[in-house]
């Protein structure tokens, strides 16, 4: 084994967010919707004032697009593998 660490790829890194099943998600929630995410056991949703907020049980995370929201997401996700 090399003194580099492997970095595996996620399949979508390759394939594009768009056609990640989790961004598309998170891309069509509004209003009262929620999604919650068991791997990671985190409620992802869009508040009353429109920013995009992430919700663990010690955590309470707010960010002003789904894009940030998505790479957060998908980062945890990542390294929960």
């Amino acid at each position: 084994m090399t003194d580099h660490m492997a970095h595996q790829l996620h399949v979508y890194e390759y394939l594009g967010k768009m056609s990640d099943p989790l961004y598309m998600a998170i891309g069509m929630l509004h209003g009262e919707e929620s999604l919650f995410i068991p791997e990671i056991k985190a409620t992802v949703q869009v508040n009353q004032h429109g920013l995009y907020e992430m919700v663990t049980k010690s955590n309470h995370e707010c960010y002003s697009n789904k894009e940030d929201l998505y790479d957060c997401v998908s980062e945890i996700l990542s390294n929960n593998l």
